[in-house]
C-alpha cells in the first residue's frame, strides 16, 4: 500500500486546530468521557512501580488510536461512541503494530535515560577524580566544562524527544487508519513531519498559547483542549496523507 505525504501551507497549523474544534463540538460530552477514561487508565498504570510506566507507554498508542478512529468516523458523518476508545484492542491486526509504536517510544526514553546517566554520572565521577588528584584546574574552568557537557546532553535529549514525537504524530493514525506496519509508519511520520515543519511549528505555537489558557481554570480547560488536539491530529493526518496528493510530496510505501 503506497501512501503520499504532501506539504501543507504554514497557515494550516491553525486550520487543523479549528477543524479539530469542529469535530469536538459535535459530541463534546462523549469526547470528555473518553478522555477521562484514558486519564484514569494512565493514572492506575502509573501507580504500578516501573512496570506500570512501561505498560502506559505501550498501551497509549492503542488508546489514542481508538480516539483517532472515532474522529475519523465523525468526519464521515457517523456517531462517536465511548467504546471507540478501545477499538485498537478489538482490532487485533492493528493492536500489535500500535503496541510496537509504544515500544519505539520506550526505546527512545531508555536512550534518553542512558544519555543523562552517562553525562551526569560521568561528569560527577570526572569532577571527583580531578578534585582528588589535585590537578590544579580552577573550579571556574571545571564548572564551565560541566555546563558545556550539560548543554550537549540537553541537546541530545531534546533531539531524541523530538524524534519520538515525530515518529508518533502521524505514526499512530497511519497504523490505525491506513493499516501500515509500525516501523514503516514511524518512518513515514518522521518524513511527513519534516516536510511539514512550518505548519507544525504554527500548530505548536498556537497550542502553547491554548495550553496556557487551559491552565487558568484549575487546568480544567485541558478536558477540552486534549480532545481537540486528538481531532486536530486527525485533521492534519487526513490532509497530509488521505486527501488528493499535490506536488511536492514524498511517496511512502508500506
Amino acid at each position: 500500500m503506497t501512501m503520499t505525504a504532501i506539504r501543507a501551507d504554514a497557515g494550516r497549523g491553525w486550520g487543523w486546530i479549528v477543524e479539530g474544534w469542529g469535530l469536538f463540538v459535535k459530541a463534546p460530552g462523549v469526547w470528555i468521557v473518553m478522555l477521562l477514561i484514558y486519564l484514569a487508565i494512565s493514572v492506575v498504570l502509573s501507580l504500578v512501580p516501573f512496570v506500570g510506566m512501561i505498560a502506559q507507554a505501550l498501551l497509549s498508542p492503542v488508546l489514542v488510536g481508538g480516539m483517532l478512529y472515532g474522529a475519523a468516523l465523525q468526519a464521515r458523518g457517523e456517531t462517536l461512541e465511548i467504546g471507540h476508545l478501545f477499538q485498537g484492542f478489538r482490532d487485533q491486526e492493528r493492536m500489535g503494530p500500535l503496541v510496537m509504536l509504544g515500544l519505539i517510544s520506550v526505546a527512545g526514553y531508555v536512550l534518553i535515560t542512558l544519555v543523562l546517566v552517562m553525562f551526569v554520572g560521568g561528569g560527577m565521577m570526572m569532577g571527583a577524580m580531578m578534585d582528588g588528584a589535585n590537578t590544579g584546574v580552577p573550579h571556574e574552568a571545571m564548572g564551565g566544562l560541566f555546563v558545556g557537557a550539560g548543554l550537549v546532553a540537553l541537546l541530545i535529549v531534546m533531539t531524541i524527544g523530538l524524534a519520538i514525537a515525530m515518529a508518533l504524530f502521524y505514526g499512530v493514525p497511519l497504523v490505525m487508519l491506513a493499516g501500515q506496519n509500525a516501523w514503516p509508519a514511524a518512518q513515514a511520520s518522521v518524513a511527513a513531519c519534516w516536510i511539514n515543519m512550518l505548519p507544525l511549528l504554527v500548530f505548536g505555537l498556537v497550542y502553547m498559547v491554548l495550553a496556557v489558557v487551559a491552565m487558568i481554570p484549575l487546568g480544567l480547560g485541558f478536558l477540552v483542549l486534549l480532545p481537540v488536539t486528538i481531532c486536530a491530529v486527525y485533521a492534519s493526518y487526513r490532509e497530509v496523507f488521505e486527501e488528493t496528493p499535490q506536488p511536492p510530496g514524498i511517496r511512502l510505501a508500506k
